[in-house]
């Protein structure tokens, strides 16, 4: 048997985040392996559930309230709008193997028995998952939210409770506050382009860029930044700061305050985005080649908010293969005279990026990228295929 491998499609609502616009290219895909004994692994981020109207209408409640009290009726607008591919992955289940895993813009789906119920209503018997273990190759597939510090659970030792990933509540803040802002004031490409920007750094220039192409009499850039700094003067990240990075709460203040203006804002943001950016490219790679070496094992606390990992503490992987970050790569090596290998499946979002050669241009791509893993005798067979998707240049 073979496994395709898929991750960060996120299929969303409709609305305005919603980024997947691959309907025909994901169905044809499934197509070409419906017939052939292939298993397909959809790894995290398959759902857009956190940039939906849904979450949207329901504010910013807290979220183990959010978790509890989400409608099933959020996954419906989802199929509804994207009703050929749920029908295809439906009957893709029907003949094969398909397990779900679960990423970080879907997590809800795991603690709510209400939505898991109404995923398999519309894909079919398929299995839902924090994380997959392929016994027959020995290869671990798991969305990779669990290694970075925003968009993983910590543990607040006084209290003995789990900590919510920040990047969710900072995803919802930015949507109830910014793009409700902004949506009478550009086009419903701009909200959901400016999430896309890479690298991060560069939605600077794009949001000037942006104010000048639509002629807006309003400084978007700056009003940007205000509001991202009110979600880090929120209780919730100081609760989240105070127990992840409890030496460093100083350094918030001195980011936070009000004294200096916007440009101690925007200094302050570049240097955390430049940081974080460096960090993120290269940390699952990093990671994965510590625990394939046997220099780091899984741990525990990787694991909280989805399960305690007793089936792969301890075991000495072949590889793994993750999503999360939105660049595909492949990492191929020798540990002990042994092959192993770390893949990223990238992701169907579009990127937003500067042109080369067109002052103060972007333009909008997306690498519709996947895996496919096997066994030849001994060997694992691996490969990693992308398709390029270049839109029209003058979308932003």
């Amino acid at each position: 048997m073979k496994y395709l491998v898929l991750s960060d499609l996120h299929i969303g609502d409709g609305s305005s985040k919603d980024d997947f616009h691959y309907d025909k290219e994901l169905i044809n895909l499934l197509d070409d392996f419906i017939e052939k004994d292939v298993a397909l692994i959809l790894n995290g981020d398959i759902l857009e559930l956190v940039e939906t109207n849904r979450v949207k209408e329901k504010g910013l409640i807290s979220f183990e309230d959010l978790v509890k009290v989400l409608e099933p009726e959020v996954i419906d607008d989802i199929v509804s709008m994207h009703k050929e591919v749920f029908d295809k992955i439906r009957e893709f289940s029907k003949k094969r193997k398909v397990i779900y895993i679960i990423g970080n813009h879907d997590y809800y789906i795991l603690r709510n028995k209400r939505l898991r119920e109404r995923v398999k209503e519309h894909l079919g018997d398929v299995e839902i998952r924090p994380y997959f273990y392929i016994d027959d190759l020995n290869v671990l597939v798991i969305h990779g939210n669990q290694f970075d510090v925003l968009n993983k659970f910590s543990y607040n030792k006084k209290t003995g409770s789990l900590i919510p990933p920040l990047g969710d509540f900072i995803v919802r803040y930015m949507m109830i506050n910014f793009d409700e802002h902004i949506k009478h004031l550009v086009p419903a490409n701009v909200i959901r382009d400016y999430d896309n920007v890479r690298p991060l750094l560069d939605v600077f220039n794009w949001f000037e860029h942006v104010e000048k192409l639509y002629n807006i009499g309003e400084d978007l850039l700056e009003y940007w930044i205000k509001i991202f700094l009110d979600v880090m003067r929120s209780h919730v990240a100081k609760d989240w700061m105070r127990a992840n990075y409890p030496f460093l709460r100083f350094l918030s203040k001195i980011f936070l305050n009000r004294i200096g203006g916007i440009k101690l804002g925007e200094l302050s943001i570049r240097t955390v985005m430049k940081v974080r950016n460096l960090r993120k490219t290269n940390y699952l790679l990093k990671v994965s080649r510590k625990i394939l070496s046997g220099e780091r094992k899984i741990r525990r606390e990787d694991l909280l908010g989805y399960e305690d990992g007793e089936d792969i503490f301890e075991i000495d992987l072949r590889g793994i293969v993750m999503g999360h970050i939105h660049h595909s790569d492949a990492d191929i090596y020798y540990v002990d005279g042994e092959t192993k290998f770390y893949l990223n499946t990238g992701t169907w979002r579009p990127v937003v990026e500067r042109m080369r050669h067109v002052k103060n241009g972007f333009q909008k791509r997306a690498e519709l990228s996947y895996a496919l893993l096997g066994k030849n005798g001994k060997d694992i067979e691996i490969s990693l295929n992308t398709t390029n998707k270049l839109e029209k240049l003058s979308i932003v």
